[in-house]
């Protein structure tokens, strides 16, 4: 039996004040769900019907279907919801510094954008993105519907950009941003470890954040009509050229 109290409590979660205040987020779907349980993150609450707790072997709260309707996110409620804590990544630089590459985020506002970039990493092997503090929170619904669990696995830092790629500089490794007007990427000799900046759909990678770059990198385009490429793919073919 769900408690009044506890549809407020994942109702709250919508909002990110509330996934703040309580430090939790929201999992909802059998894939979704199943791929979070199947990680590190603890689980606060999970709620179900009785024909997926049954199947799964997963002790939930079973309620039927209209009760899920009120706290789905979803237009079409889905068979289970759960409630998970957030985590508190913790990454020093010397450690981050190991990594070939560093993929780092610059105020990536559309949540569907930022899910299949986190998508893509995953595929990729990434392991850790970091994404500046102006970026859409990662734990936004949306963001964790459009990852299909690939969030489970890749670690969100957010961070203070400017300050992490002063840092980064100062280890002598290059810095390269995705923009319109740089080196063409297939042209570009790239170095066995660096760091990548990708910028927001609308502004691109933001001014002092270019100042701080080594180069600058660029997709060249076969049709002068496009003014742009959307950013997770973007994400996605540098990745796979630097890979």
């Amino acid at each position: 039996m769900l408690s009044k109290q506890q549809i407020k409590f994942i109702n709250s979660l919508k909002h990110n004040k509330y996934r703040l205040k309580y430090n939790c987020f929201v999992a909802e779907g059998n894939l979704v769900v199943n791929e979070f349980i199947k990680s590190n993150f603890k689980l606060k609450l999970i709620v179900s019907t009785k024909e997926w707790q049954i199947k799964s072997k997963v002790k939930t709260l079973v309620v039927d279907k209209k009760t899920l309707k009120k706290i789905s996110f979803f237009k079409t409620a889905s068979s289970v919801l759960a409630v998970f804590y957030k985590p508190s990544p913790l990454l020093k630089l010397d450690d981050l510094l190991l990594q070939k590459r560093v993929f780092l985020l610059d105020s990536i506002s559309d949540p569907g954008n930022m899910g299949s970039i986190i998508r893509t990493a995953d595929w990729y092997g990434i392991k850790d993105i970091f994404v500046s503090k102006e970026s859409v929170d990662v734990f936004n619904p949306k963001v964790i519907q459009s990852t299909m669990g690939s969030l489970s696995r890749v670690k969100i830092h957010v961070v203070d950009l400017i300050q992490l790629l002063i840092q980064i500089k100062k280890k002598k490794v290059p810095c390269f941003g995705a923009t319109l007007s740089g080196e063409d990427l297939y042209d570009l000799k790239k170095p066995d470890y660096c760091a990548i900046v990708f910028g927001s759909e609308s502004h691109g990678v933001n001014e002092e954040v270019k100042a701080l770059l080594d180069k600058e990198v660029m997709i060249p385009s076969k049709n002068k009509l496009i003014d742009s490429l959307n950013v997770s793919v973007a994400f996605g073919i540098i990745l796979s050229e630097f890979r």
